[in-house]
C-alpha cells in the first residue's frame, strides 16, 4: 500500500515538473491560463444568470400558454440548466489549460468520461422533474383507454417514470465508467427470479397496489373499512397502503390484504340510511297516533335533506310496555357528519311531533298487581 502511494506521488511530481518546464519554454501560458480562468468565469456568471433571470423568465412564459407539456418540461429542466452551463465550462477551461500534450491527453480521457456522467446524470434530473408529462400524456388518450384519472394514478405513474429514468441512468453511468452492463443486467435478471420466487409476498403486494391504481376501490382521501381498521386513505405505494383511523393513529396495510379482502368506502355514500323506533305509552288514542303519524310523514317529505321516496313510517307492533312506530329515511348525504347533523334535526323535530300530537315517550316498565284475600 506504502509502495503504490510512494508510486502515486513520485508521478504528480514528475507531472509538475513537466508543467513547470513547459510553462518556462512558452512565454504565453500565463495569459492562456488566465484565458481559462475567464471562459470558467464568464460560464459560471451565466449560469447564475440562467438560474435567477432566464429559467424563472421561460417557465412563466410556458405557463401562460395553453401547452401544458411545454411548461411541464421547462420547469422541470430548470434547475439542472444552470449546473449544465458551468460544467461546460469548467470543462472548456480545463481542457485549454497550458499543459504538455501528453498530460493533457491524458487529463482529455477523465474529462469527456467526467463530462459524459455529468450529462447523463443532468438528463436524468430534468426527466425526473419533468414527470408529469406522463400523466398528462394520459389524460390525452383516456377517452381511448377508457381510464379515469386520479391524484392516486398520478402519484403512481409518477414514481414508475422516476424510477425508469433513474435505473437506466444508473445503467449508462456504468457503462460509462467500463462496468460489463449486458452481463450485469443478465446477471440482475437471474437474481431478480430468485428474489421474486422468494418474497411471492412482496410480488402479491405490488400486483395488489396495481389492482388499486387501476381498478381504484378507493383512492387517496376516501375513508374505508377493512379487516385491517377503519380510516382515511393517506397514501397508496407499491408494496401497501397507509390509513390514517379516527384515534389519529396509522395503519400500514399491504395491500394484497386489501385486494384478498372486502373494503367498504364510505366515501362513495351518495346517500345514508336512518332507523329509528319509537316507543309510544299505551294511554295514547288512534286519532293521536294517525295524527302522529300522518305529521311525522309530512316533516320528513319536507325536508330538502330527505329522500322523499324513502319516507317509512308504519305502526309496527305493540310491545311490552310501548306501541312501536317505525321511523326510516335516507338523508341525501353520504358524509358522516352531515349525516348525523341531519340524523339530529329530525329527532328534535320527532319529539315536537311527539309532544304535540299528545303522545308520550314509553319506557320499561312494570305492573304489579296486588290480589286481596
Amino acid at each position: 500500500m506504502r509502495y503504490l502511494k510512494n508510486q502515486k506521488l513520485k508521478w504528480v511530481v514528475s507531472m509538475l515538473q513537466k508543467a513547470q518546464a513547459y510553462w518556462a519554454e512558452n512565454p504565453g501560458s500565463l495569459v492562456q491560463f488566465g484565458l481559462c480562468l475567464a471562459i470558467f468565469a464568464g460560464c459560471y456568471i451565466f449560469s447564475r444568470v440562467v438560474r435567477y433571470k432566464l429559467a424563472p423568465w421561460l417557465v412563466e412564459k410556458a405557463g401562460a400558454r395553453a401547452k401544458k407539456g411545454l411548461y411541464v418540461a421547462v420547469r422541470g429542466f430548470s434547475k439542472p440548466a444552470p449546473v449544465f452551463v458551468w460544467a461546460v465550462g469548467l470543462y472548456i477551461a480545463l481542457i485549454m489549460l497550458p499543459l504538455p500534450p501528453e498530460l493533457l491527453a491524458q487529463m482529455r480521457l477523465w474529462l469527456d468520461k467526467a463530462l459524459h456522467i455529468a450529462l447523463i446524470a443532468l438528463l436524468a434530473w430534468g426527466l425526473v422533474g419533468s414527470s408529469d408529462i406522463g400523466p398528462l400524456m394520459m389524460q390525452r388518450v383516456q377517452g381511448t383507454l377508457d381510464l379515469e384519472l386520479d391524484n392516486t394514478v398520478t402519484t403512481f405513474v409518477n414514481r414508475i417514470l422516476k424510477g425508469v429514468v433513474l435505473v437506466f441512468a444508473l445503467l449508462m453511468v456504468l457503462e460509462e465508467l467500463g462496468a460489463p452492463v449486458t452481463s450485469l443486467i443478465t446477471s440482475l435478471g437471474i437474481v431478480g427470479l430468485t428474489i421474486s420466487l422468494a418474497a411471492k409476498d412482496y410480488a402479491a403486494n405490488f400486483f395488489g397496489g396495481l389492482i388499486i391504481i387501476f381498478e381504484k376501490p378507493f383512492a387517496i382521501g376516501d375513508w374505508i373499512e377493512c379487516s385491517a381498521g377503519e380510516g382515511a386513505v393517506e397514501d397508496i405505494t407499491f408494496r401497501s397502503t397507509r390509513i390514517r383511523t379516527l384515534g389519529d393513529a396509522v395503519i400500514i396495510v399491504p395491500n394484497s390484504v386489501l385486494v384478498g379482502g372486502a373494503v367498504t368506502n364510505y366515501s362513495r355514500i351518495g346517500k345514508r340510511l336512518a332507523k329509528a323506533t319509537l316507543g309510544v305509552t299505551y294511554s295514547a288514542t288512534r286519532p293521536q297516533l294517525e295524527a302522529l303519524l300522518a305529521s311525522i310523514r309530512t316533516m320528513l317529505a319536507a325536508r330538502p335533506d330527505v329522500w322523499p321516496d324513502s319516507v317509512r313510517v308504519q305502526l309496527t307492533g305493540f310491545g311490552a310496555s310501548s306501541i312501536d312506530l317505525l321511523v326510516q329515511y335516507y338523508a341525501r348525504t353520504g358524509a358522516l357528519a352531515d349525516f348525523l347533523q341531519v340524523q339530529e334535526q329530525v329527532n328534535l323535530e320527532l319529539m315536537g311531533l311527539v309532544q304535540a300530537a299528545g303522545c308520550s315517550f314509553a319506557f320499561p316498565s312494570t305492573s304489579v298487581y296486588i290480589e286481596k284475600n
